[in-house]
């Protein structure tokens, strides 16, 4: 990756899609050395918690138990859904620690994005990687391990309960959720292994404990480079995973498409759900501005626009989270790590944004977590 503060990139420049912006991603970056990272000027950042020690609380006192290690995904939930700018919100992340050492915990805001509390939700899991978030307001944490299952979390009850979305157990990374129909909500889940095939789980209810009853279940199949199907038969299912979307990631739904990672081959895959048909992306390989997206996607989230879809990244020596801009597919960075420094290698995780969309959370595996604003005061696309 090139340092971005003394070396033009050398991905191919395009112009601005969105010029009249008073913020635009990646035009140059502000070096925060005190935080190893590099950020697109016009955002301002401050640090939300650090491995190891305790979460400072806006009252001026700390959590009685220091942040987690191993932090991974995360979603925001507002603790008054029917008021969800006034009411409060969580920051609902995992622990991707092993041997029955991970867990979710949540961070308590309140409507001004103010720290008010830290605590665990769920303990004694492994390797809680990705999840995704409800059309009911919980958080779904999968562990990421031969045996995996998938978790409800309510940050607002205080429970936790294991779904049916992860059968007889594998190594599951996020989910995705088209509740066109409330009454049968589709979920989508991944799963991070060279034979992880998709899973489509059809719900018979919407709410707390649908996702304990049982639903039906289908797998991906991908038939040739162009269609797919929903097919019954796992094993059939698996080899199309080894041949054409090894080890997926990251999913999103947005009118009647999913969104999804294959990091193994750099590839957004884009599922046309009512076509049956899809198309194949190379991340990163059209990019604008500072930085470089050059090592494997992980994450994905869009904001609330639907303009841009922000991704992680897992590995190389600069990992940073970077924006697509949708009409046209061109990359640009919102943060990364500087080159070679004390996250070289690392992974960024845990991207949310606030119900206000003023307040961008993320954060580096091993392990902090930052809160990104923009300084013109608008909130994020």
């Amino acid at each position: 990756t090139p340092d971005p503060t003394s070396i033009p990139t050398l991905s191919p420049v395009t112009p601005s899609p969105t010029p009249y912006e008073p913020f635009f991603f990646g035009d140059s970056f502000t070096t925060h050395r005190d935080l190893g990272i590099q950020v697109s000027t016009g955002l301002s950042v401050r640090v939300i918690a650090e491995q190891g020690q305790r979460v400072p609380y806006a009252d001026g006192g700390r959590s009685s138990r220091s942040y987690h290690t191993m932090t991974d995904a995360a979603g925001i939930i507002p603790l008054d859904p029917q008021n969800p700018l006034e009411g409060g919100y969580a920051y609902v992340v995992n622990s991707e620690e092993g041997d029955k050492d991970g867990g979710v915990y949540g961070i308590y805001f309140d409507k001004d994005g103010n720290v008010l509390e830290y605590k665990s939700l769920l303990t004694g899991t492994t390797d809680n990687c990705g999840g995704g978030l409800t059309p009911w307001n919980t958080w779904l944490s999968c562990e990421e391990y031969s045996e995996g299952q998938c978790w409800e979390v309510d940050p607002v009850r205080d429970d936790a309960r294991v779904t049916k979305l992860g059968g007889r157990g594998g190594r599951y990374e996020s989910v995705a959720v088209d509740n066109t129909n409330p009454d049968n909500p589709v979920f989508f889940t991944t799963e991070d292994d060279e034979e992880g095939c998709m899973r489509r789980f059809v719900a018979r209810g919407n709410g707390w404990g649908a996702l304990q009853s049982n639903g039906d279940t289908s797998y991906l199949n991908i038939l040739d480079n162009r269609n797919f199907e929903w097919t019954n038969d796992e094993d059939e299912a698996r080899q199309s995973a080894a041949r054409y979307y090894r080890n997926s990631e990251g999913i999103q739904y947005h009118e009647g498409k999913l969104y999804f990672m294959a990091k193994k081959d750099l590839k957004l895959i884009i599922l046309d759900l009512d076509n049956m048909t899809y198309e194949v992306e190379i991340t990163g390989r059209k990019f604008y501005g500072e930085g470089s997206f050059s090592a494997q996607p992980d994450q994905n989230m869009f904001g609330p626009s639907r303009k841009y879809i922000y991704f992680t990244e897992d590995g190389g020596d600069s990992p940073g989270v970077y924006a697509r801009y949708g009409e046209d597919g061109t990359f640009f960075t919102m943060f990364q790590a500087i080159r070679g420094g004390v996250y070289d290698g690392d992974e960024t995780v845990g991207i949310a944004l606030s119900p206000d969309n003023r307040k961008f959370y993320a954060g580096i595996q091993k392990g902090i977590i930052f809160e990104f604003s923009r300084e013109d005061g608008l909130p994020f696309e």
